[in-house]
């Protein structure tokens, strides 16, 4: 009889600032935070097994997709300020804070768990599947931060896993 691991690891606080301060390519400060208070404004991706069971979910709010985003395009402080004030993401930004996001599974791929890739992004204004919008509200095994990403500022992060 062999026995199956079906679920992710949460992934650590240090595996998550380092990513993110790789990719963006600026320090970056992580301290542990409440959840991302919920939103329709929030992004969120959705992680899924090889199996396509879904294992994981990474909230962001708007800010922070935006803040993000704008580091990883080297984009001006002042354009994603005015993005957060306006409550939007240009399509740059969106598809940078898609990128950080799919990258971030790697943090769930670990010797003796299953294959986690980024299936889904939703949001900003996103309707969400009911089982999404579940995961992302369960206490429990989750992950809740913020990064502060020097010159951007901060975004808020939860991640949570089945």
């Amino acid at each position: 009889m062999s026995t199956t691991i079906d679920s992710s690891p949460l992934p650590g606080r240090a595996a998550v600032r380092s990513l993110v301060e790789d990719l963006v390519g600026r320090p970056v400060e992580l301290t542990d935070a409440e959840p991302v208070p919920n939103s329709t404004s929030n992004v969120i991706a959705v992680y899924v097994t090889d199996q396509l069971t879904m294992t994981a979910v990474a909230v962001v709010d708007l800010a922070g997709a935006a803040r993000i985003g704008g580091a990883l395009g080297m984009l001006p402080r002042g354009g994603v300020d005015d993005a957060v004030d306006e409550g939007e993401l240009s399509g740059m930004m969106r598809d940078n804070c898609y990128e950080v996001l799919n990258v971030l599974s790697a943090t769930f791929n670990v010797p003796g768990s299953p294959h986690v890739r980024l299936y889904e992004m939703y949001g900003p204004n996103a309707s969400l599947p009911s089982d999404v919008a579940s995961l992302a509200h369960m206490l429990g095994n989750r992950l809740d931060v913020v990064l502060s990403i020097a010159g951007y500022g901060d975004a808020h992060v939860s991640v949570v896993v089945r």
